[in-house]
């Protein structure tokens, strides 16, 4: 285990970890190039304000990290899960975020642009003010999110799963408007 470092940029350059678990770790404002991490848990680690390019996440955890405005166009997330994780204000583009599970975390004022979010879980998250764009949600999971001020702009949306606020949330992205009945 790997508990209480600062991390340099020097020491993430190049480096390839497997089956390493992190704890209260700092990498904020460094930046990661050409690092891959497999099957790493990490747990209260701040990433915020990194710089992440050509680097992977494989099969990692982020257990009550902070990972704030972050541009994770350049890099590759595959299978991860987030759990009370702080990610607001991030960019991820052109994302196969295929069965990655977000839940009970901060993803407010997100953009996800040409992501692909199939059969992920985003379940108890803050989405507030979220873009979503020309992305995919097949058999996604929102139940539970809060999807206030959501934007959906071009997305593919099939067989999403959400409650009635997120449904009622979803219809007011696209324009609608809820009348109450009248007697």
């Amino acid at each position: 285990m790997i508990k209480d470092k600062l991390f340099t940029s020097e020491q993430l350059k190049g480096q390839s970890f497997k089956d390493e678990k992190f704890q209260n770790c700092k990498f904020s404002l460094q930046q990661f190039k050409f690092a891959t991490f497999e099957q790493c848990q990490f747990e209260f680690c701040d990433f915020s304000n990194a710089l992440i390019n050509s680097t992977s996440f494989e099969n990692c955890s982020f257990i009550e990290c902070k990972l704030s405005w972050i541009n994770f166009k350049d890099t590759s997330l595959i299978k991860c899960h987030f759990h009370k994780s702080i990610l607001e204000g991030c960019t991820f583009e052109k994302q196969k975020l295929r069965d990655t599970i977000f839940e009970s975390s901060d993803l407010s004022a997100n953009y996800f642009i040409n992501c692909d979010l199939s059969g992920g879980n985003i379940t108890d998250c803050n989405l507030f003010k979220t873009v979503l764009d020309h992305s995919r949600l097949t058999g996604t999971n929102l139940i539970g999110s809060n999807l206030t001020g959501v934007l959906f702009q071009d997305c593919k949306i099939d067989k999403t799963e959400i409650d009635l606020d997120g449904f009622i949330s979803f219809g007011q992205s696209k324009g609608f408007v809820l009348d109450a009945q009248k007697q």
